[in-house]
């Protein structure tokens, strides 16, 4: 091969390792432009996924946290709700075992309040327990209100049911009604006095 040949093919051969080189060279500087950026889109999906996590995992947090608290606050309230029945059956028992001349009055205070509500009409029926008392009562009010006994007793712990004559009306007086009626209330002052007056 000629010398002019042999400079021919290696200025070709020369030029073809150049532009071999440049664009190794212009592709490895692309493959790392695109490594780059995947890297850098990589880490901000990461960090996308962390922050999620890190908010899920807070939001649960929040989640047992409060459901604990209204488990707390629940428990509380079924304790408190315990003690004031307890205490209301207390006052029950005790009012049912009351007797004597300020329990005839109690019952004369039962009796006229019935008569303002029903009018100076009225059949009263009671316990066969406090049978005396309300007849003492009757015979009190005798010049105010035309009161009659029924001799049908009533289940009751104490207190009268007045009616009007004809049955028509009804007033129920007794212990339990009257507690009931007053629950709302009580239930209120008991819960305060329990709790320290930290009830709301």
């Amino acid at each position: 091969m000629s010398k002019a040949a042999a400079d021919t093919l290696e200025k070709v051969s020369g030029e073809f390792q150049s532009e071999a080189l440049a664009d190794l060279d212009a592709g490895r500087s692309e493959t790392l432009a695109r490594v780059e950026s995947v890297r850098k889109e990589t880490e901000a999906a990461v960090a996308k996924i962390i922050e999620t996590g890190v908010k899920q995992a807070e939001s649960v947090k929040r989640q047992i946290i409060g459901a604990a608290e209204l488990e707390s606050r629940n428990a509380q309230l079924r304790s408190l709700e315990r003690a004031i029945n307890g205490t209301f059956e207390l006052a029950a028992s005790k009012i049912s075992g009351s007797s004597g001349s300020s329990y005839e009055k109690a019952i004369t205070g039962l009796i006229e309040e019935g008569v303002a509500v029903i009018g100076p009409k009225a059949k009263v029926q009671c316990a066969s327990k406090d049978k005396k008392a309300v007849l003492a009562a009757i015979k009190k009010a005798e010049g105010r209100a035309k009161v009659t006994f029924d001799d049908e007793p009533i289940e009751t712990m104490g207190g009268v049911v007045l009616s009007t004559p004809d049955g028509a009306v009804r007033f129920d007086n007794t212990f339990e009604a009257r507690l009931e009626r007053m629950k709302p209330v009580l239930r209120k002052e008991v819960a305060a006095i329990l709790t320290g007056g930290a009830q709301s």
